[in-house]
């Protein structure tokens, strides 16, 4: 990424690529990981992913969509193995140290089967600012769209910034990153379920994939949170899609994606401030950043 923008950018960087190797620190622990970007849909992945190997192993379906019950069988990788027989799968918003690619472009060190969910930038982003506005005291969308770059927090600069290092460890590690992308899962959950699995070496029967569609809707997902949990994961949709961008919001964002964004995974960078998503595949995004 260009640093033309900030020291900021610069040191966020050189403290992720000496720290961040979640990846090799539990990758004995782990049968596979979920790394997602915030805000992409994790929790209603996961309560998915964990009712169809539920259904699998015959054991029980998490009583949660939220909080700590909810991973039995998918959630933080430190966190122990419930039951032995079945397979623990590591779930964190990562950011990889980019020495793993140069250790694995090396032929240095392997890498655990890894699924990577992404959504459309703007729309996670959207979703993260309507969701933490005022616990984070995040401002208004139009100051926090136009943020300079920091060492912390997550805005614009932090969906690159992982979009960018999940896409160098892929091109490194092609057969080990399982891209998985929140609008196609949502088309459709049963291809997806299933392949997500078979990517961690599990084949679902036609029982597993049914009981994953059984809790995939927004409905399920709100009805089972964990009322001691405290985060609200499914907010009223209403008052989500009420909130949008505006024109010089899609600007700022238009610019940043087009100059620094140099893995897109299929987005185009368009922004629509008051649509869904634009249909992937619409227009990728060029492989390397060019000047606004």
């Amino acid at each position: 990424m260009r640093y033309d923008n900030g020291l900021s950018l610069f040191a966020a960087d050189v403290r992720d690529d000496l720290s961040r190797f979640h990846l090799l620190h539990y990758g004995d622990r782990v049968d596979g990981f979920l790394i997602s970007g915030n805000n992409s849909g994790t929790h209603w992945l996961r309560f998915m992913l964990s009712a169809a190997i539920a259904s699998q192993m015959g054991l029980p379906r998490p009583a949660y969509s939220s909080g700590p019950e909810s991973d039995l069988y998918v959630g933080h990788a430190r966190h122990r193995r419930r039951f032995p027989q079945a397979p623990k799968i590591g779930s964190s918003h990562h950011m990889p140290s980019r020495l793993i690619a140069l250790l694995g472009a090396m032929r240095i060190l392997r890498m655990p089967p890894v699924v990577l969910l992404v959504r459309h930038i703007p729309d996670s982003l959207l979703s993260y600012f309507f969701k933490w506005r005022e616990a984070k005291a995040l401002g208004e969308l139009d100051d926090y769209v136009a943020r300079q770059p920091r060492a912390q927090g997550v805005d614009i600069w932090w969906f690159i910034r992982f979009f960018n290092r999940w896409g160098a460890l892929k091109r490194i590690f092609p057969r080990q990153v399982l891209v998985v992308r929140y609008e196609d899962v949502e088309r459709d959950p049963q291809t997806w379920v299933r392949r997500i699995w078979a990517h961690w070496g599990v084949e679902l029967d036609e029982a597993d994939v049914a009981a994953a569609v059984a809790v995939s809707s927004h409905a399920v997902v709100r009805a089972n949170l964990d009322p001691a949990y405290g985060e609200d994961i499914a907010p009223d949709r209403g008052a989500r899609l009420a909130c949008r961008y505006a024109e010089r919001d899609v600007a700022v964002l238009e610019r940043r994606l087009h100059r620094h964004l140099r893995h897109a995974f299929g987005y185009a960078t368009l922004v629509h401030p008051g649509e869904a998503a634009p249909v992937l595949g619409h227009r990728l995004v060029n492989e390397t950043p060019q000047a606004a």
